[in-house]
């Protein structure tokens, strides 16, 4: 796959700021590996970030949400879409090289039907690259930093669930955990390791509430941003401080999200 060279520039024009601080530290990991074709995107939404991202179209991206799919069509950084759930994907077995699914099956209830059916439609020696929160995700917040200072753990732990269930969070686990996970459906597990230290983390939760606007424009009118090439002129002056303070976030042992690399065994 090609990749953008200009992703900040992308994504600060046309998402929320805590959304894309996120989605560019995870654009710097895709490339470290090998994204042969076809490429299969669990869960594409409305394909921002393949249209952020990528400088050519991924073959197929599946999402169960039409609205969702009309904004991807428009954007146009899928070869075809499909509407369908990630378990039950219409297309024949070993039918792509690569699978991707960015911050998608920790919403998932039933994980598992999902793996399986990444196993079934990848060929042999293809592999399956996702991002998902590890068991630090909910601590890193602010409110739950606080609450922990002041030596509330009750509290903190009732904020915590609250925090999972109102982002529909089903799987937050170690790197290992989800190593475990791939290899309990017969993958290969390639690499598993955190990412985003809690300082970015935390960054990220302050951003979120600044970001309703944002919200309420994507509700109403399927889009995150009416004038992107204004927003960039007026973030433009932050651009460096972002860099600085993710520098480094692609990679970090304590880190609050986690990149999986799956090979399906020849």
């Amino acid at each position: 796959m090609k990749y953008a060279q200009d992703i900040e520039k992308r994504y600060l024009s046309n998402a929320p700021l805590a959304l894309s601080i996120e989605r560019i530290v995870e654009s710097r990991l895709y490339p470290l590996y090998d994204l042969k074709k076809p490429v299969l995107d669990i869960g594409c939404g409305e394909g921002l970030f393949a249209n952020m991202v990528f400088d050519e179209k991924i073959e197929t991206g599946i999402d169960p949400n039409p609205k969702e799919l009309e904004r991807a069509k428009k954007l146009g950084g899928y070869g075809e879409l499909l509407q369908c759930y990630g378990n039950n994907i219409p297309k024949p077995d070993e039918s792509f090289e690569t699978i991707i699914s960015n911050s998608v099956l920790e919403h998932i209830e039933n994980v598992d039907e999902i793996l399986e059916e990444a196993y079934r439609l990848m060929k042999p020696g293809g592999r399956f690259y996702f991002t998902v929160p590890s068991d630090k995700f909910e601590q890193y917040t602010f409110l739950s930093q606080l609450l922990q200072f002041l030596g509330l753990k009750s509290l903190e732990r009732y904020w915590r669930r609250f925090f999972n269930k109102f982002w529909v969070h089903y799987h937050c686990y170690t790197p290992d955990g989800w190593a475990e996970l791939g290899e309990k459906h017969g993958f290969e597990v390639e690499a598993s390791f955190a990412y985003c230290p809690k300082k970015v983390c935390m960054l990220d939760t302050f951003l979120t509430p600044l970001g309703l606007s944002s919200i309420i424009i994507k509700k109403i009118f399927n889009k995150w941003v009416f004038f992107p090439k204004l927003r960039f002129i007026l973030l433009y002056p932050y651009i460096g401080l972002i860099k600085k303070m993710i520098k480094g976030a692609e990679e970090d042992n304590n880190g609050g999200l986690v990149f999986v690399a799956l090979t399906k065994p020849l």
